[in-house]
């Protein structure tokens, strides 16, 4: 049976029509795209705001060193310059003496985790007498935090910590009446400072 040949001008007619089929594909779909701004805008909008997130997550932001909703303040950092009834609030009797609150103390009905408000390492897991177990965290060379009056620790000395961690569980303490407390310290350039000044602070700018 003999095979039948293709004439020499129908392999090179076929590749011009596809070469065209393909050219107008790409033709149309161009054109579509300059037709319709509408469509490239909002493909915009989603590479900004994809690009937006990633850069907002980068940026190490300073948290509270809890998470539940139920946590309150027990009582203030002590402020020479607040006002008088705030200043009353952040005095802490003990042992027929009162004391300035040097950090915050929280206090919830339920037990709490402790969280670490930044990444950063372990320096020191220690019991106080008066305040019950104490973790100290070091986040970078100018701001360290520490952690009063926990529970049960879940961390050990020389531990990196992410920020959000736990380190602990709330728990009780001499110089107050509730059973799920934690006093929370925080110590910028080696002084003390108010937390809720460095509470949602960009991290970066205290190094």
């Amino acid at each position: 049976m003999k095979q039948k040949k293709l004439r020499g001008y129908v392999l090179p007619t076929l590749y011009v029509i596809i070469l065209m089929l393909v050219f107008g594909a790409v033709s149309l779909v161009s054109s579509m795209l300059k037709s319709n701004p509408d469509y490239l805008y909002s493909i915009g909008i989603i590479n900004t705001d994809t690009r937006t997130v990633v850069e907002t997550n980068d940026v190490p932001i300073i948290s509270r060193p809890y998470t539940s909703e139920a946590v309150s303040v027990d009582k203030y950092f002590y402020d020479i310059n607040a006002e008088e009834d705030k200043q009353v609030n952040s005095l802490i009797y003990f042992q027929n003496t009162y004391m300035k609150n040097t950090g915050i103390l929280y206090k919830a009905q339920e037990s709490f985790d402790a969280v670490a408000v930044l990444s950063g390492k372990v320096l020191n897991v220690r019991t106080d007498e008066i305040l019950g177990n104490v973790v100290e965290v070091e986040h970078n060379t100018n701001l360290r935090t520490i952690y009063y009056s926990l529970g049960e620790v879940k961390v050990k000395v020389g531990d990196m910590l992410i920020q959000g961690q736990t380190i602990g569980t709330s728990g009780a303490n001499n110089i107050s009446e509730a059973k799920n407390s934690l006093l929370f310290e925080a110590y910028y350039n080696g002084a003390l400072v108010n937390p809720e000044s460095i509470y949602d602070v960009d991290a970066t700018t205290l190094n």
